[in-house]
């Protein structure tokens, strides 16, 4: 599926902000499943210093610096892109979710490196005991780790509401879990939780989700937004699959992916650091739409 995307942000400053430098995970990013064509990332006003990095993730990162005076910062980005994730392996010819917990754990010298670094806790998804008996639910013994998945994510879609203004991104992950209300952030954060809590890999993955234009398609849970959902490692033959609580997906071409980390705070869209100001507000504008 072919999509155009637009994503606007904007912040309102209460009094001058005489010098700013931002952080933002904006730029979409290309990988198996995912081909991204031109892409343009425009603010107001214009930086003092604009330089574009690598992560430790491997998502890209630009960095921008205000040095004049100015009342509003505005950035947008604007891509084509190409979406079609990999189709998952049948979830029952997956291993089991024991077998890839001790690849993982490999007596202390994983057989899959790079998963590994996604077992621990992070900094918004530390251990909860509770999500680890609610991730006990579906991981029963010698069950497919994609099976078990699968059921997690549906139940997490089935268990919670989806209710914007419930939570922040401050609100502890055990409130969340308490509360049982949240956007998709909250929605991801518990499904990694619950996977981490038995020794699993879980990426928490930043994009957006289709937008819907008529009344005949299903609306999906976090369009015109950013959306965030999970990619879990299910072993060396079916790599990362990418499962969407929010809506009980597994991503194919309704998602684009931006970036992935340990949880939001790898990955957020944009945040940074500015001199006055005061109190701000902000708005965000996002469109994906499918163009064939």
């Amino acid at each position: 599926m072919k999509y155009l995307l637009s994503h606007r942000t904007s912040y309102t400053y209460a009094s001058t902000v005489d010098s700013a430098q931002h952080i933002a995970h904006l730029r979409v990013r290309a990988f198996a499943g995912q081909t991204v064509g031109a892409i343009s990332i425009e603010t107001s006003p214009i930086p003092a210093l604009a330089v574009q990095h690598i992560d430790h993730f491997g998502n890209s990162i630009d960095i921008y610096r205000l040095d004049k005076p100015h009342n509003r910062f505005d950035i947008e980005v604007r891509a084509s892109v190409d979406v079609r994730f990999p189709d998952p392996p049948p979830a029952a010819s997956t291993p089991a979710w024991e077998d890839v917990r001790a690849a993982l754990n490999g007596n202390g010298f994983p057989v899959e490196v790079e998963a590994s670094e996604f077992v621990h806790e992070s900094p918004l998804v530390p251990v909860v005991e509770a999500l680890k008996a609610y991730g006990a639910q579906s991981l029963k013994p010698g069950r497919p780790i994609l099976e078990a998945a699968r059921e997690l994510t549906s139940r997490i879609k089935k268990d919670f509401e989806y209710h914007p203004g419930a939570t922040d991104i401050s609100t502890p992950l055990a409130e969340v879990f308490a509360g049982k209300a949240g956007v998709c952030q909250d929605f991801a954060h518990v499904e990694i939780a619950a996977l981490r809590a038995h020794g699993l890999a879980a990426a928490y993955v930043s994009g957006y989700i289709r937008t819907v234009h008529s009344k005949e398609e299903i609306a999906l849970r976090g369009a015109d937004a950013s959306h965030a959902w999970v990619a879990v490692w299910c072993g060396e033959a079916a790599g990362w699959v990418h499962l969407d609580p929010t809506n009980d997906l597994v991503a194919k071409e309704d998602h684009v992916a931006v970036a992935w980390g340990r949880d939001f705070s790898d990955v957020s869209p944009l945040r940074g650091v500015i001199l006055g100001g005061d109190s701000h507000s902000y708005g965000v504008a996002v469109t994906l739409v499918p163009t064939g």
